[in-house]
């Protein structure tokens, strides 16, 4: 499990475009993820795209803040709005991405939630997560 002092499952981005916006926030362009397995999201210009979702809970508070600034400035956002609404997911797309875990126990102790159904849909202006049945 991640936490703010230690990241046991990350994500770094490697396509060079999306690593030098990422690179303002995390070092390396390497950040924490909720889950190795990526889940479904629409986000800009990539409908149903793999995403890996950034573990919020295990960033400290100054990335936070250059986390809402970076993408207040990417989608011309107000910062206030952006950090209102963070909490509801950011998605990182899974290509050109590369991720690794050193928790063992992480694939045993997924959550139903995490391998059910979730879709996020991440429009031009919010994240936005929208869970639906199973057929």
């Amino acid at each position: 499990m991640n936490t703010k002092d230690e990241w046991t499952t990350t994500a770094t981005i490697h396509d060079e475009q999306r690593r030098a916006l990422w690179i303002e926030v995390f070092e390396n362009a390497t950040m924490p993820i909720k889950s190795i397995l990526p889940a479904k999201a629409n986000v800009p210009e990539h409908e149903n795209a793999e995403v890996y979702m950034l573990d919020l809970a295990a960033i400290t508070d100054e990335q936070r803040e250059k986390l809402v600034v970076s993408i207040a400035r990417r989608f011309d956002i107000h910062p206030a709005e952006v950090a209102w609404e963070l909490d509801k997911g950011v998605p990182i797309l899974a290509e050109g991405v590369s991720v690794s875990s050193t928790d063992q126990g992480m694939l045993f102790s997924l959550t139903d939630d995490e391998l059910s159904g979730d879709e996020w849909d991440l429009d031009e202006d919010l994240f936005h997560h929208q869970e639906f049945e199973d057929d």
